[in-house]
C-alpha cells in the first residue's frame, strides 16, 4: 500500500502515472446527487468508482490519499469550450471555419492533446469539457465531449457528435443575412431544405451526396440537440421559433439576462440553458447586480441550467468555472444547486450524466480533492483524478511561475551575498 507521501514523490518524478486502485480516505465526500458524507472514503478501481462509504478497506497495492479535513467532489464539466482547438496565443486555431453553414465540420479532426489550455483547466478541477467546432457562423460544426487527459485524441474522446451549434446573432456585415429577420429566414431555409433531402431517402440512388444536408439530419430526427448561441431577447425568441417549427431538441446558450423573460417557457418545454453571463457587465439601463441573480431565478423557475465561465469560444477562462457559481450563491442560489450547475447539470444537458458529473458507484472516476468547499474561491485543488489516473498539478502557468520565481530568488541571493539591500 502506498502512502500519500510516496504518491507525491512519484508524481514529482514521473509526468504520466497510472494506478490500478486509489482509495481516498477520511474526506468529506460530496456526491452532488446525494448528501455529503463526512469522514467518508471513495474507492477507485480500473478507472471507475467502485465504492463510496466509510471505513473502506484498501485493496492490495492501492494508492491511499488521506483527505482528512478536505473535500472530495466530482470533476467539473465545462459545457462550451474550444479546448484542444485553441493552440498557443499567436498561433493558428481550428475553430470557426469560414462559411455561413458548415455543420459537416468535426472538431475531432483537429483535436490537439498538446493544447496547453487543457492542463490549465484541469488543475483547477475541470475534468470534462464540450469542445465545439465554432460558434461564429449561422450554422456551425459539430461538438465532442473530451476528458482533459490523454496523449492521443482517441484517448480523450468521451462522446462524439454531441450537438450542432446555431448562432441566431450572426448577422453579416455586407451580405445576406444582414438582419435578424434574415438570420431566421436563412436558418429556416436550410432546415427546410435538409428536411426535403431527408424525405427523399434512398429513392434517388443517383443523387449527388450533400455533406451539409446529411449533417443536419440528426437534428431534424431529434437524435442530436441544437445549441443556439443567443444574445438578447430577440435572438432567444428566434431560437425558440425554430425549436417549435422543426421540433428540435434545443439548448439555449446566452450571456444576457433577457433569458429570464423566457424562464417559465423554457422550464415548461424542458429546454436547458447554458448561462455564461454572471460576470458579464450589465447593459447601461440594467441594475448593476442583475446578472448575479439570474442563476437563482432560473433555479426557482425550474430551468435545467449550468454555468459556463468561458465567454467567447476561444476564451481560456475555463478554469474559472466556480467563480459565477460562488457569486450566484451570494445572490440567492443554494449551494447545492450551484454545485449541480457545475457538475451533474452540464452532464445532463450534454447527455453524459450516466458517465460523469457525480460521485456514484460505477461512474467514471473523475474526482477533485479541495482544501475547502469548492465554492470558496480561496479553496486550493489538492488532487485531480481523471478516469482513475492521478494528474500532476502542473501546467504552462505553473512552469512559468516556477521558472521566473527561481530567477528572482537567484538574483536576490546574489544581491544579499554582495551585501546589497535586496529591496532596491
Amino acid at each position: 500500500m502506498k502512502t500519500a507521501a510516496a504518491i507525491l514523490l512519484v508524481l514529482s518524478a514521473v509526468p504520466v502515472f497510472t494506478q490500478e486502485a486509489i482509495l481516498i480516505r477520511n474526506g468529506t465526500i460530496v456526491p452532488v446527487v446525494g448528501a455529503p458524507i463526512p469522514g467518508g472514503d471513495l474507492l477507485i478501481e480500473k478507472g471507475k468508482i467502485s465504492a463510496i462509504g466509510t471505513g473502506l478497506a484498501a485493496p492490495a497495492a492501492a494508492m491511499v490519499l488521506d483527505a482528512s479535513g478536505q473535500y472530495v467532489y466530482p470533476g467539473m464539466v465545462a459545457p462550451l469550450t474550444a479546448l484542444g482547438l485553441i493552440n498557443p496565443p499567436g498561433s493558428d486555431s481550428d475553430i470557426n471555419e469560414k462559411g455561413l453553414s458548415v455543420p459537416q465540420i468535426d472538431p475531432y479532426d483537429a483535436l490537439n492533446p498538446e493544447d496547453d489550455s487543457i492542463e490549465v483547466a484541469r488543475i483547477d478541477g475541470v475534468t470534462t469539457a464540450l469542445t465545439a467546432a465554432g460558434t461564429g457562423s449561422l450554422i456551425n460544426g459539430k461538438a465532442v465531449v473530451i476528458h482533459l487527459d490523454g496523449n492521443l485524441a482517441t484517448e480523450m474522446i468521451l462522446k462524439r457528435n454531441v450537438l450542432l451549434v446555431f448562432n441566431t446573432t450572426a448577422r453579416q456585415a455586407n451580405s445576406y443575412p444582414s438582419t435578424l429577420p434574415g438570420v431566421l429566414q436563412f436558418l429556416r431555409e436550410k432546415l427546410s431544405k435538409a428536411r426535403e433531402y431527408g424525405a427523399k431517402g434512398e429513392s434517388g440512388k443517383n443523387r449527388e451526396r450533400d455533406a451539409e444536408m446529411e449533417a443536419l439530419q440528426p437534428v431534424l430526427n431529434r437524435k442530436m440537440p441544437v445549441l443556439f448561441q443567443c444574445g438578447d431577447e430577440v435572438s432567444i425568441r428566434l431560437a425558440l421559433t425554430l425549436i417549435n417549427e422543426f421540433s428540435l431538441r434545443g439548448i439555449i446558450a446566452s450571456a444576457s439576462a433577457d433569458v429570464l423573460k423566457y424562464a417559465e417557457a423554457l422550464a415548461q418545454k424542458g429546454i436547458p440553458v447554458i448561462w455564461s453571463g454572471t460576470t458579464a457587465l450589465p447593459r447601461r439601463w440594467e441594475a448593476v447586480d442583475l446578472n448575479y441573480h439570474v442563476a437563482a431565478v432560473l433555479a426557482e423557475k425550474g430551468v435545467l441550467f449550468c454555468f459556463n465561465e468561458s465567454r467567447g469560444q476561444g476564451s481560456r477562462g475555463v478554469r474559472r468555472q466556480p467563480v459565477p457559481a460562488a457569486i450566484s450563491v451570494a445572490y440567492g442560489l443554494s449551494e447545492e444547486e450551484a454545485l449541480r450547475a457545475l457538475t451533474i447539470n452540464p452532464a445532463r444537458i450534454l447527455g453524459i450524466d450516466h458517465l460523469v458529473g457525480s460521485l456514484e458507484k460505477g461512474k467514471t472516476a473523475d474526482v477533485v480533492v479541495c482544501s475547502k468547499p469548492l465554492l470558496q474561491l480561496s479553496a486550493k485543488i489538492r488532487a485531480v483524478i481523471i478516469r482513475g489516473r492521478l494528474i500532476p498539478l502542473t501546467s504552462i502557468q505553473t512552469r512559468l511561475r516556477d521558472k521566473y520565481l527561481m530567477i528572482v530568488r537567484e538574483r536576490l541571493r546574489r544581491r544579499e551575498s554582495q551585501g546589497l539591500d535586496s529591496r532596491r
